[in-house]
């Protein structure tokens, strides 16, 4: 039978050399008390931990640029065109959408996100001009 001194040394060495693999910010993060360890079986299915913030993505233009663009523009297809041309990717074009307070899923594909910001800042703009014509 192992003393239970033995034990806990040999834990301590085996949590000794996984503190050892972390990366600086994993160890920092557990130093602050910002993460933590835990015991997981082998096997086992880790889930419903808390959502990581993605992280914020630089973009290479002007938001108010591209705001002052849209709403010049007379039809959506013009619009979506402009958009297109721009060449974003998905994260730039969440991005733009959340600079330009457009409300967008993430879940959401990079065409419903064009469209979105298109309705937004191009559709409500001629629906309430053709309103105010009919009035």
């Amino acid at each position: 039978m192992t003393v239970p001194t033995d034990r806990t040394y040999d834990m301590l060495q085996q949590i000794g050399e996984f503190l050892k693999k972390l990366k600086k910010d994993e160890y920092d993060a557990l130093l602050a008390g910002n993460s933590r360890l835990m015991v997981v079986p082998k096997g086992a299915r880790i889930s419903g931990g808390p959502a990581r913030k993605a992280e914020p993505v630089a973009l290479a233009i002007n938001a108010e640029q591209v705001d002052a663009d849209l709403r010049s523009l007379g039809d959506r297809q013009s619009a979506a065109r402009y958009l297109d041309d721009l060449k974003l990717k998905k994260a730039q074009l969440l991005q733009l959408a959340k600079e330009l307070n457009v409300h967008v899923r993430a879940s959401n594909t990079i065409l419903q996100i064009r469209d979105l910001i298109v309705e937004h800042k191009v559709g409500h703009r001629l629906a309430h001009d053709a309103i105010l014509r009919q009035a």
